[in-house]
């Protein structure tokens, strides 16, 4: 049996990458969009050079869209890909919301929740109206002369939180973790099976996509290097997100000396072995397909893999090349 697995590449809208990751088999491509071009765009560029593989926002946020945009967007991208569309969803942050968009961080959940269901709604067809604490629509239908190719697109949810990962279980298809050390990636499961729970759903009706962060490179210390890099941008750049998840796992310290440090290179040499071998696949190909096939034993269904940010092309294909499906 082949290993499901998929690739972010984030701000990257590269064609021939794009084509190279169908090629070896990858299962879908994910784009992120944060404060550069649309996922939406990329992705319908990659539409027209594939023929299969699925094409993923990982992720949109819930606050620069109305649900009814982004439902007209999902659903237009499934139609020009014969069905291939998935939708990622999220809060982002306030670092995006306010600082970018310019709209308020407010009740992020509540928001997610209303907007997942409303964006499902839309694809439904159902045009009954909506009234809801974000959105009140009179109309939930597109019009005639649209008929998606699908009613149910799949929607993933990138959560982080306890309460946005029972939220997550109870109302989307897919979860999409980063950055979790291993020990929080277990006691987070016991808070999607919790939100499964009280929908009256199991564990086979949503599927764990984490992103994973992957730096491959024969030379072990060149390999680290990149993925400490990425690690220590996301904790400086992002502060009160993912480095939450990481002063729960028991490295504060760290975050303090990463946030502490001068400059970036400074950083990165601040970020602890073992945290990041609890949140990234490192070395060569033989030692990356031994972390992904752990990962699967612990609990993820499907592998997002990524190359850390800043690093060359080159290193993207040798990406594809150690861990596309085998």
């Amino acid at each position: 049996m082949t290993d499901r697995t998929g690739v972010l590449f984030a701000t990257r809208d590269d064609l021939e990458l794009v084509r190279e990751a169908e090629r070896l088999g990858f299962e879908s491509v994910w784009a992120a969009e944060g404060q550069g071009k649309t996922a939406f765009g990329k992705l319908e560029r990659w539409a027209t050079v594939t023929d299969g593989i699925g094409l993923a926002t990982g992720i949109v946020n819930v606050f620069s869209r109305t649900p009814a945009t982004t439902a007209q967007a999902i659903a237009t991208l499934d139609d020009h890909s014969d069905g291939r569309a998935i939708l990622g969803l999220g809060v982002a942050h306030p670092g995006v919301v306010e600082g970018f968009h310019g709209a308020d961080f407010d009740r992020p959940l509540a928001r997610a929740a209303e907007y997942i269901r409303l964006v499902r709604r839309y694809l439904e067809g159902d045009p009954s109206g909506f009234d809801g604490d974000f959105f009140t629509p009179v109309r939930t239908a597109f019009w005639d002369a649209f008929d998606p190719v699908r009613a149910e697109i799949p929607i993933y949810s990138a959560a982080l939180g306890p309460a946005n990962v029972r939220m997550t279980g109870q109302l989307a298809d897919g979860w999409l973790p980063n950055l979790y050390p291993d020990g929080e990636f277990e006691r987070a499961l016991e808070w999607l099976e919790t939100g499964l729970e009280r929908a009256d759903r199991s564990r086979a009706d949503i599927d764990v996509a984490m992103y994973v962060l992957v730096s491959v490179d024969d030379d072990h210390s060149v390999a680290r290097s990149a993925a400490a890099s990425h690690v220590a941008t996301y904790f400086r750049d992002i502060p009160g997100y993912y480095d939450r998840v990481a002063v729960e796992a028991g490295f504060e310290g760290m975050i303090d000396r990463v946030r502490d440090a001068p400059t970036l290179e400074a950083a990165t040499a601040e970020i602890d072995e073992a945290f990041l071998e609890d949140v990234a696949v490192v070395g060569d190909e033989r030692r990356v397909r031994t972390g992904l096939a752990q990962l699967r034993r612990a609990g993820v269904d499907l592998p997002i893999v990524r190359a850390p940010k800043g690093v060359d092309r080159e290193a993207v294909e040798a990406l594809l090349e150690a861990t596309c499906p085998q």
